[in-house]
Parts: structure tokens; C-alpha cells; sequence
């Protein structure tokens, strides 16, 4: 059921905790994890992506960032920057490397400074991690995507959507000391806000995941009353009622999935 999942969802990686060292919103846990993913960065990682990918260029999109690269290098105005790294993140996603569009979206963060900036970010390397055919890529892409959402729950912690696209990514990418964290997240989110559809849709979808398919039925049925109109509830309750033997109920949802 990945293509119903919408988790909304890089050199100067020094910078993004710099920013930070005054900043006290960041739990003790929060911040040992964040030297972790620290020592396993390496700035060439996102050159060599870079140069890989120019290579495979045609000359027409090749020209596109060598242009945007080169108005970049000739500006010192930041809200300028900020513009062409956003420019250069479009045009690389469209171009089929997410990964150096995570990498430029993360660089308008460490400029703007703002919550929505770092999801961004996270959001934007999290498609790569998904996307992904290299083991190393795919982890480097993970740990930044973590480290954007981590930022963006920092500057605005009572923002639900943030913590979870948090919650989520790091029980898909889960870190090997505390591979549980992300459903602990996201089991005290549901606790905190029992109402909030997007986590208990994630919670049917990790139940399934790790067969406890009544569990799933009861988080699913329970985002199903809540928003009636949820696609990706509708979508997978199919498959929880298959595995728990309800058949007609299968069926229903599995029509109204294809409607």
C-alpha cells in the first residue's frame, strides 16, 4: 500500500547543529541521536551524487543547473539563495535525483530558519530514501530526513503533522540503538490525540506490517468513523478484514477503493 502513503515527507551538516546549541526544546535523547547521524555524514557523499548525475545530463538540463549554480555562486544575498536553492531542489527532483533535491531544500532551511523550511527538507529526502536503489544512499537520505523533521518538531513541537512525519520515518528508517523509537512516537501520539486520523492510519498500517491484523482493524475502523473521506484508510482496511476473515467487508471497502 506504499503509493497511499503520504508522509508530508548536504554539506553544512555542522551548521544545522550549530544553529541549535542554544536551543533547549531538543530532549537529551534527541540530541545523542543527532551526533550519531553527525559521525556517519560525509559532505563528498552529496559532491559524488552531484557528479554522477551531471554526467547523465542531457546538455539542455545540464545547462539548467550549471546556470542556477552559477547565480548562486555570484550572490550574497540570502533571500536570493534561498530562491535558487529552492529552483535547484525543483529541478533536480524533476530530473529523477532526489537525493540532491533533499540536499538543496536543506540548504533553504539552514537559511530561513523556519519549521516549515526543515519538513521541507525532511520530506524531500524521505522520497529519496523510498526511492532509492543504494543501501548507502538510502541511509544517507534517511538520516537527514530524520534530521529535518527532528528540526522542524524542535521550532514547532505542537504541530501534529511534524511530529508525525517524524514518528513515521523513523519507524520505516529505524535507528539501529532504539529501533523501536518511531512507534513509541507514534503510540504516544495516538495517546495524546486519540482523535488524530494520520496516526492511527499509520499505526493499522505498521499492525498489518507485523501481523497483528485485529489491532489494525480497530485503528483503521476507529480513523474510518473519524474521517469517513480518508482514501488511504478506505484503501487499506481491505486488507486488515482479508487477513482477519471478514470477506463482505473486504469486498465493500475494496469498491469503495476503486471508485
Amino acid at each position: 500500500m506504499d503509493k497511499n502513503r503520504l508522509i508530508f515527507i548536504t554539506s553544512g551538516l555542522l551548521a544545522v547543529f550549530v544553529i541549535y546549541f542554544g536551543c533547549d526544546t531538543k530532549s537529551p535523547s534527541m540530541k545523542e541521536a543527532e551526533k550519531v547521524r553527525a559521525l556517519d555524514f560525509r559532505p563528498t557523499d552529496f559532491i559524488n551524487i552531484k557528479r554522477a548525475a551531471i554526467s547523465n545530463l542531457s546538455s539542455e538540463r545540464r545547462n539548467t543547473i550549471e546556470s542556477l549554480d552559477f547565480a548562486l555562486e555570484q550572490t550574497n544575498d540570502e533571500s536570493k539563495k534561498a530562491e535558487y536553492h529552492k529552483e535547484l531542489s525543483r529541478n533536480w527532483m524533476q530530473f529523477g535525483y532526489p537525493a540532491l533535491a533533499g540536499y538543496h531544500a536543506e540548504l533553504v532551511a539552514q537559511i530561513e530558519m523556519t519549521a516549515e523550511s526543515w519538513s521541507i527538507a525532511g520530506s524531500t529526502y524521505n522520497i529519496c530514501m523510498h526511492q532509492s536503489e543504494s543501501d548507502r544512499e538510502r541511509k544517507l537520505c534517511g538520516n537527514r530526513s530524520i534530521a529535518g523533521f527532528e528540526n522542524a518538531v524542535s521550532l514547532d513541537p505542537n504541530n501534529l503533522d511534524y511530529r508525525l512525519n517524524l514518528a513515521v520515518t523513523l519507524s520505516d528508517f529505524p535507528p539501529e540503538n532504539n529501533p523501536m523509537q518511531g512507534i513509541t512516537q507514534l503510540i504516544e501520539l495516538n495517546r495524546q490525540n486519540p482523535d488524530y486520523v494520520p496516526a492511527l492510519f499509520h499505526l493499522g498500517r505498521l499492525a498489518i506490517q507485523t501481523g497483528q491484523f485485529q489491532r489494525a482493524v480497530e485503528r483503521l475502523e476507529r480513523a474510518h468513523d473519524l474521517d469517513p473521506s480518508d482514501m488511504r484508510v478506505i484503501c487499506l482496511l481491505p486488507v486488515a478484514y482479508a487477513q482477519t476473515g471478514e470477506e463482505m467487508k473486504a469486498r465493500r471497502f475494496s469498491e469503495l477503493c476503486e471508485q
